[in-house]
């Protein structure tokens, strides 16, 4: 992970992760998983709530987050529960230090749109390769391109260009301006290419019209995505 995208989210309030609390595109999936117990591994796992999805269906989990007052929050919260919890950079470069090819599912909720730049997104998508079993199923959400739903998008996209270099990609800033982490917003295109490069197959996107998970007045894409580990 980009150093700055490591400093950004490693101190980040845990309580203030961006999140969403009702997907129903999860709930789906999970219904169409075969029976738990399913070992699970939650990528980028922020407060926890798909950690906590995971185990109210029977299944056991490992949990990662760069976020240490996040892991420890849930370590509290979570106590006998069978879950491991640790801190991780799921962008690292040598991976997440978890055994190749043990886990039977994996979730990862939003957290490659903020992972960093393009070359932090291919490698979490690598590592979560890694750590999945030959037909593994991965749920992974992603914010969509909505500069053509929302002004404010499209001039956040201009704005950042030439420090991001890629179009739909900015810098979130609080009330004060002061930049919170990296955003990138994808094509549906882009998404079907990045996933085949890295070994996932069967792609299947739902497309949905939301309100943005920072700005809940403002309307944003976002895709959700169920594919499996060739």
């Amino acid at each position: 992970m980009h150093t700055r995208s490591r400093q950004d989210w490693s101190v980040f309030a845990p309580e203030a992760i961006p999140t969403k609390s009702q997907v129903p595109q999860l709930e789906r999936w999970l219904r169409e998983l075969p029976a738990a117990p399913l070992r699970c591994v939650d990528i980028g796992c922020g407060a926890g709530g798909c950690t906590r999805r995971l185990l109210a269906r029977g299944d056991s989990v490992v949990a990662v987050d760069i976020n240490e007052r996040a892991i420890a929050a849930l370590r509290r919260a979570l106590a006998g529960a069978a879950v491991e919890l640790h801190v991780r950079d799921v962008a690292n470069p040598v991976g997440l230090g978890l055994a190749a090819g043990a886990f039977d599912a994996a979730v990862c909720q939003l957290v490659v749109s903020v992972v960093g730049d393009a070359q932090d997104r291919a490698t979490l998508l690598r590592n979560t390769h890694e750590v999945l079993r030959e037909g593994a199923a991965l749920f992974i959400s992603f914010s969509g391109l909505s500069d053509d739903l929302n002004a404010e998008y499209a001039s956040l996209y201009a704005r950042d260009l030439q420090e991001t270099g890629e179009h739909g990609s900015y810098l979130s800033r609080d009330e004060t301006g002061r930049v919170l982490y990296r955003t990138h917003h994808f094509s549906a295109d882009e998404i079907v290419q990045l996933l085949a490069a890295t070994g996932f197959v069967d792609v299947q996107m739902e497309e949905q019209i939301e309100a943005s998970s920072r700005r809940p007045e403002q309307r944003a894409r976002f895709f959700y995505v169920t594919c499996r580990r060739c």
